[in-house]
């Protein structure tokens, strides 16, 4: 656990009269940062904007398994560009950001830039709701406290916060996935508006339930909604990719955090960056407000799985380059990874495993909408990155594996099983014949010729084989060993993404009733709709 200690000189206040609306955000004075300012220009999207961050941190207990600590105060960072407000959900599977361009603001006196934590309450979140676009908004944030009149109220107050050490590497790690290649496009609020409303008024209660991406040459990019196989065309998302491609990515009752943001926003822009990896969101709320929702592959997934969360490199072994591109971000504030390759004279590779390092540690982040990286302390105190990123032997092996060209796979082939089963749909229950597929794949790696895997539709591994000592002992108790490690990245890499579902058939439905006769009921449309 990571025991994090705050102190503020007053609670956060806000304050509403006829002419004037004030919030008030005490910083932790061990950061002191300092911004009084009026709010010159769009209000109202800075008021949803911070509306949707309270949503993600506070309307959290549905997500919120056993085992985590406590709730970690929001993260404000000044630049002289922009400010940053960010959140991570205490189940580690999504991330809010709030991006505000110092254009809409009027600074009113001394202006210290940098990075701290800001106490936000739930009462707070709910009085967001008071202001108005028709009367002069004022923000301040400093560490000196604010004038309190509730009564009983006010005076300082310290707290101790802890949280798993998974949980911070986590926050740290999803920096990585925001600088990860993917593929970006840019839809029409109104079209995902459309597939999170059919989602939310035809609830499935059973698997599959992914998001699918459709990338078709010279042909506008489409969502498919599982199981109902319902398409959302995403009219004008042009992508420029050069041959057929599909996403399939999850979250989708995570996803409804941007539905109260849709209907003021531009444009959304979305970031894809894998099967079953991080996607992220960019809300275009209009002026100079975006909002960033980053969600993990699946809900149980979180930032810090094994199944591709491992994101970032390693943490950077050369302390003396550490320290020189740290310098260029205090310096700079946020630099371009061609810049700092520029200012140290070194290759672009090399930049960016040093930025990346520095994500890794907490001492910047990846602004996704600018594709600039930013110097962010998240921590007062720098973090203990030998516990936090302890060696993982089998990682490693199964790297160097891969990059040898020692993953040879044989067969790779779907096994399917379909049931016929009964989807709520708008114009009334469906019946559809859902396919629940497994990847059987076979290959040999290293010196391990009969290596066997079976992973599942969400490519979580179900079965595995290898005749390698580490297997012989622990099986799959412990994890898959280092060669079941290789051949999944490789598989998942390869893996084709097919439909989930047909109309059913005649043949479909009476191979189901007479499965209902034997089994005396029909497994009905059942479960829990969970891995949003």
């Amino acid at each position: 656990m990571t025991t994090l200690a705050f102190s503020y000189a007053t609670p956060s206040v806000f304050e509403s009269t006829r002419e004037r609306a004030m919030l008030g955000l005490t910083a932790d004075p061990r950061r002191p940062v300092r911004f009084h300012a009026r709010v010159a220009r769009d209000v109202l999207s800075l008021r949803l904007a911070l509306q949707a961050l309270g949503q993600l941190i506070w309307h959290s207990d549905e997500w919120m398994p056993e085992g985590l600590g406590g709730l970690l105060d929001p993260i404000i960072t000044v630049h002289p560009d922009r400010m940053f407000f960010e959140a991570f959900s205490q189940d580690q599977s999504a991330y809010g950001l709030v991006i505000v361009d110092r254009e809409c603001f009027a600074p009113e006196g001394e202006v210290r830039c940098g990075t701290t934590n800001v106490d936000f309450s739930a009462w707070l979140w709910a009085a967001l709701g008071e202001l108005r676009s028709s009367r002069d908004t004022y923000l301040r944030i400093g560490a000196e406290g604010f004038e309190v009149h509730t009564e009983g109220a006010g005076g300082r107050f310290e707290q101790k916060v802890e949280v798993p050490d998974a949980w911070v590497r986590g926050f740290l790690q999803l920096q990585g996935g925001m600088a990860l290649p993917g593929t970006r496009l840019t839809v029409r609020p109104v079209d995902l508006l459309a597939a999170v409303r059919f989602l939310g008024f035809t609830k499935a209660k059973l698997s599959p339930r992914a998001l699918r991406y459709e990338l078709a040459p010279g042909e506008d990019a489409r969502l498919v909604l599982e199981p109902w196989e319902h398409v959302v065309p995403l009219r004008g998302a042009a992508h420029g990719g050069m041959e057929r491609r599909v996403i399939r990515a999850w979250g989708r009752r995570r996803l409804r955090l941007l539905e109260p943001l849709l209907p003021y926003a531009d444009r959304v822009e979305v970031y894809l960056k894998g099967r079953a990896l991080p996607h992220f969101y960019v809300a275009h709320l209009g002026g100079g407000v975006r909002f960033v929702l980053g969600l993990s592959g699946w809900t149980e997934n979180r930032w810090t799985g094994t199944a591709g969360m491992d994101l970032l490199l390693e943490p950077e072994r050369d302390a003396a380059l550490g320290e020189r591109v740290l310098g260029v971000l205090r310096e700079r504030f946020h630099v371009s990874t061609e810049e700092v390759a520029r200012e140290l004279g070194v290759t672009p590779a090399v930049a960016a495993g040093g930025l990346a390092a520095q994500c890794a540690a907490g001492r910047a982040m990846f602004d996704v909408e600018a594709r600039r990286w930013r110097h962010r302390e998240l921590f007062a105190d720098p973090v203990d990155l030998g516990r936090l990123y302890p060696p993982d032997t089998r990682r490693e092996e199964a790297e160097r594996l891969e990059a040898a060209g020692e993953v040879q796979v044989e067969s790779e082939l779907p096994r399917e099983t379909r049931k016929v089963r009964k989807l709520p749909a708008p114009e009334g229950a469906v019946l559809r014949e859902v396919v629940y597929r497994d990847w059987v794949v076979k290959g040999a790696v290293g010196a391990q010729p009969d290596v066997e895997l079976v992973l599942n539709d969400e490519d979580r591994l179900l079965f595995g084989r290898c005749g390698c000592e580490f297997f012989r002992e622990h099986l799959l108790n412990q994890g898959p060993c280092a060669h079941l490690l290789a051949l999944s990245k490789v598989a998942r890499a390869r893996r084709r993404e097919l439909a989930t579902s047909v109309p059913a058939t005649r043949e479909s439905l009476e191979v189901a009733r007479e499965t209902r006769r034997e089994a005396g009921a029909l497994d009905e449309d059942g479960g829990d709709d969970d891995n949003g």
